[in-house]
């Protein structure tokens, strides 16, 4: 009986750990999963100091466990004295930076957990906006062309 409650007092603590680093929401009604992907200086979910109490935080996802533009979604937002206020979400539905899908203005992010510890840190929580088409870097957003987003986060983060 002590092996059984040693082994299920490890997988509870365990546990929580295999659900960090996923991303995974609707765009438009239909169910997507995006992979956080590491590399030798860090993970595409990270962030930065940018001085005492401000930091930059950054996830993204790419649809397969590889790095490429199409199907990458970005959530990008700004943590001051703790807390995060708004972020910007911008979706690529092809190889190219543009045309893309994107947040005109800051929007609402939600967080549930948000840890920063020296080198890592962990995120998560929730995001639900409206992304305008963007055709190309010298066109404005275009509100007649959108994707309704409702995502989802719960990421480990490496400092960059």
């Amino acid at each position: 009986m002590k092996t059984i409650n040693t082994s299920l007092a490890l997988a509870l603590t365990i546990a929580p750990l295999s659900f960090a680093n996923e991303l995974a929401g609707t765009l438009d009604g239909k169910q997507h999963n995006w992979h956080i992907l590491e590399h030798q200086q860090g993970s595409t979910a990270n962030f930065s100091e940018i001085m005492p109490g401000m930091y930059s935080v950054s996830i993204q996802g790419h649809r397969q466990n590889k790095y490429e533009t199409k199907g990458t979604l970005t959530i990008d937002f700004m943590i001051m004295q703790g807390k995060a206020n708004t972020a910007s979400v911008t979706y690529f539905p092809e190889s190219t930076l543009t045309p893309h899908y994107g947040t005109k203005e800051e929007v609402s992010i939600q967080l549930d957990v948000l840890e920063l510890n020296g080198d890592t840190g962990r995120a998560s929580g929730s995001v639900e906006t409206s992304l305008l088409y963007v055709e190309n870097l010298q066109t404005e957003h275009n509100p007649n062309n959108k994707l309704q987003a409702d995502i989802r986060f719960d990421v480990t983060l490496q400092k960059e």
